[in-house]
Protein backbone atom coordinates (compact mmCIF):
# COMPACT_ATOMS: atom_id res chain seq x y z
CA UNK A 1 0.00 0.00 0.00
CA UNK A 2 1.24 3.37 -1.06
CA UNK A 3 0.24 6.90 0.57
CA UNK A 4 0.31 10.32 -0.09
CA UNK A 5 1.57 13.23 2.24
CA UNK A 6 -0.71 14.88 4.38
CA UNK A 7 0.69 18.41 5.42
CA UNK A 8 1.45 17.08 8.67
CA UNK A 9 3.87 14.56 6.85
CA UNK A 10 1.48 11.64 7.67
CA UNK A 11 0.53 9.10 5.13
CA UNK A 12 -3.10 8.81 3.83
CA UNK A 13 -3.46 5.24 2.90
CA UNK A 14 -4.30 5.09 -0.67
CA UNK A 15 -5.04 1.72 -2.99
CA UNK A 16 -7.52 3.54 -5.68
CA UNK A 17 -8.01 6.76 -6.52
CA UNK A 18 -11.56 7.08 -8.56
CA UNK A 19 -11.80 4.98 -11.44
CA UNK A 20 -7.54 4.14 -11.09
CA UNK A 21 -5.58 1.48 -9.15
CA UNK A 22 -2.71 2.48 -7.44
CA UNK A 23 0.05 -0.20 -8.50
CA UNK A 24 2.86 1.38 -7.20
CA UNK A 25 4.96 4.51 -6.74
CA UNK A 26 7.23 5.40 -9.05
CA UNK A 27 8.90 8.50 -7.41
CA UNK A 28 8.24 11.70 -5.10
CA UNK A 29 9.09 15.65 -5.12
CA UNK A 30 8.68 19.13 -3.91
CA UNK A 31 4.86 19.20 -5.92
CA UNK A 32 4.09 15.57 -5.36
CA UNK A 33 4.10 11.77 -5.45
CA UNK A 34 3.59 10.01 -8.78
CA UNK A 35 1.98 6.23 -9.23
CA UNK A 36 1.71 3.86 -11.48
CA UNK A 37 -1.43 2.82 -12.05
CA UNK A 38 -4.66 0.84 -13.90
CA UNK A 39 -7.34 2.05 -15.43
CA UNK A 40 -10.30 -0.65 -13.12
CA UNK A 41 -13.54 1.46 -14.40
CA UNK A 42 -15.04 4.00 -16.68
CA UNK A 43 -12.20 6.89 -16.87
CA UNK A 44 -12.77 9.57 -20.23
CA UNK A 45 -10.62 8.77 -22.99
CA UNK A 46 -8.67 5.91 -21.53
CA UNK A 47 -9.78 2.02 -21.70
CA UNK A 48 -10.20 0.11 -18.29
CA UNK A 49 -6.41 -1.97 -18.18
CA UNK A 50 -4.83 1.06 -19.17
CA UNK A 51 -1.85 1.90 -17.46
CA UNK A 52 -1.51 5.36 -16.47
CA UNK A 53 1.18 7.41 -14.01
CA UNK A 54 -0.78 9.99 -11.81
CA UNK A 55 0.85 12.71 -10.30
CA UNK A 56 -0.91 13.61 -7.08
CA UNK A 57 -0.12 17.06 -5.53
CA UNK A 58 0.64 17.35 -1.59
CA UNK A 59 -2.70 18.64 -0.33
CA UNK A 60 -0.99 21.28 1.92
CA UNK A 61 0.08 23.15 -1.79
CA UNK A 62 -3.56 23.62 -2.61
CA UNK A 63 -3.32 26.59 0.06
CA UNK A 64 -0.57 28.45 -1.83
CA UNK A 65 -1.76 31.43 -3.32
CA UNK A 66 -1.76 30.75 -7.05
CA UNK A 67 -0.94 26.93 -7.27
CA UNK A 68 -4.01 25.15 -8.15
CA UNK A 69 -4.01 27.92 -11.25
CA UNK A 70 -0.41 26.92 -11.98
CA UNK A 71 -1.04 23.86 -11.37
CA UNK A 72 -4.57 23.21 -14.06
CA UNK A 73 -2.18 25.91 -16.29
CA UNK A 74 0.23 22.63 -16.17
CA UNK A 75 -2.28 20.00 -17.08
CA UNK A 76 -3.81 22.38 -20.02
CA UNK A 77 -0.17 23.09 -21.60
CA UNK A 78 0.48 19.39 -20.93
CA UNK A 79 -2.88 17.85 -22.60
CA UNK A 80 -1.90 20.05 -25.95
CA UNK A 81 1.44 18.55 -26.34
CA UNK A 82 1.72 16.14 -28.18
CA UNK A 83 5.24 14.89 -29.04
CA UNK A 84 7.09 11.46 -28.80
CA UNK A 85 9.84 12.81 -26.37
CA UNK A 86 7.31 14.74 -23.65
CA UNK A 87 5.20 12.37 -21.31
CA UNK A 88 1.36 13.16 -22.72
CA UNK A 89 -0.88 14.89 -20.08
CA UNK A 90 -4.40 13.44 -20.24
CA UNK A 91 -6.34 15.26 -17.91
CA UNK A 92 -6.21 16.80 -14.50
CA UNK A 93 -8.78 15.79 -11.64
CA UNK A 94 -9.84 15.74 -8.10
CA UNK A 95 -11.25 13.32 -5.59
CA UNK A 96 -11.60 12.51 -2.30
CA UNK A 97 -10.17 9.82 -0.59
CA UNK A 98 -9.88 8.96 3.19
CA UNK A 99 -11.42 12.12 4.00
CA UNK A 100 -8.65 14.41 2.11
CA UNK A 101 -8.94 15.66 -1.56
CA UNK A 102 -6.54 14.67 -3.78
CA UNK A 103 -5.67 16.57 -6.99
CA UNK A 104 -3.90 14.82 -9.60
CA UNK A 105 -2.94 14.66 -12.83
CA UNK A 106 -3.41 11.67 -15.47
CA UNK A 107 -0.04 10.88 -17.44
CA UNK A 108 1.09 8.70 -20.26
CA UNK A 109 2.65 5.58 -18.33
CA UNK A 110 6.28 5.26 -20.05
CA UNK A 111 8.09 2.22 -19.28
CA UNK A 112 11.67 2.73 -18.74
CA UNK A 113 14.63 3.72 -16.33
CA UNK A 114 14.85 7.81 -14.95
CA UNK A 115 19.02 9.30 -16.15
CA UNK A 116 20.00 8.93 -12.47
CA UNK A 117 19.29 5.67 -12.79
CA UNK A 118 20.92 5.31 -16.11
CA UNK A 119 23.53 7.33 -14.69
CA UNK A 120 24.42 4.96 -11.97
CA UNK A 121 24.31 2.08 -13.35
CA UNK A 122 26.30 2.95 -16.33
CA UNK A 123 29.03 5.20 -14.08
CA UNK A 124 29.84 6.87 -17.55
CA UNK A 125 27.22 7.18 -20.42
CA UNK A 126 29.16 6.58 -23.90
CA UNK A 127 29.36 9.92 -25.52
CA UNK A 128 27.33 8.86 -28.66
CA UNK A 129 24.46 7.45 -26.50
CA UNK A 130 24.79 10.78 -24.38
CA UNK A 131 24.77 12.50 -27.60
CA UNK A 132 21.42 11.28 -28.59
CA UNK A 133 19.96 11.76 -25.20
CA UNK A 134 20.69 15.02 -24.63
CA UNK A 135 19.42 15.89 -28.82
CA UNK A 136 15.85 13.76 -27.71
CA UNK A 137 15.90 16.18 -24.53
CA UNK A 138 16.23 19.49 -26.86
CA UNK A 139 13.91 18.03 -29.17
CA UNK A 140 11.21 17.88 -26.08
CA UNK A 141 11.82 21.29 -24.36
CA UNK A 142 11.72 22.44 -28.44
CA UNK A 143 8.18 21.07 -28.29
CA UNK A 144 7.08 22.75 -24.57
CA UNK A 145 8.78 25.44 -25.83
CA UNK A 146 6.44 25.95 -28.83
CA UNK A 147 3.83 26.52 -26.35
CA UNK A 148 5.17 29.41 -24.53
CA UNK A 149 6.01 27.63 -21.60
CA UNK A 150 9.59 26.97 -19.88
CA UNK A 151 9.95 23.60 -18.30
CA UNK A 152 11.12 24.89 -14.80
CA UNK A 153 12.00 21.36 -13.46
CA UNK A 154 13.93 19.76 -15.65
CA UNK A 155 16.54 17.06 -13.93
CA UNK A 156 17.74 13.48 -14.16
CA UNK A 157 15.16 12.05 -12.51
CA UNK A 158 12.20 13.88 -14.86
CA UNK A 159 14.09 12.42 -18.01
CA UNK A 160 12.76 9.01 -18.63
CA UNK A 161 15.14 6.89 -20.35
CA UNK A 162 12.50 4.19 -22.83
CA UNK A 163 13.03 1.01 -24.32
CA UNK A 164 12.41 2.11 -27.69
CA UNK A 165 14.22 5.34 -27.59
CA UNK A 166 17.44 3.22 -26.16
Amino acid sequence: TDGVGDEGGALVTLDRLGPYRIDRELGSGGMGRVYAATVVDRAPGLTIGDRVALKVVHPHLLETPGFFMRFMREAHVGASIHHENVVRTYMADALASGGVQHNFLVMEYVEGQDLRGLLKELERVPEELCRHIGREIAKGLGAIHEKGVVHRDLKPENVIISLSAA
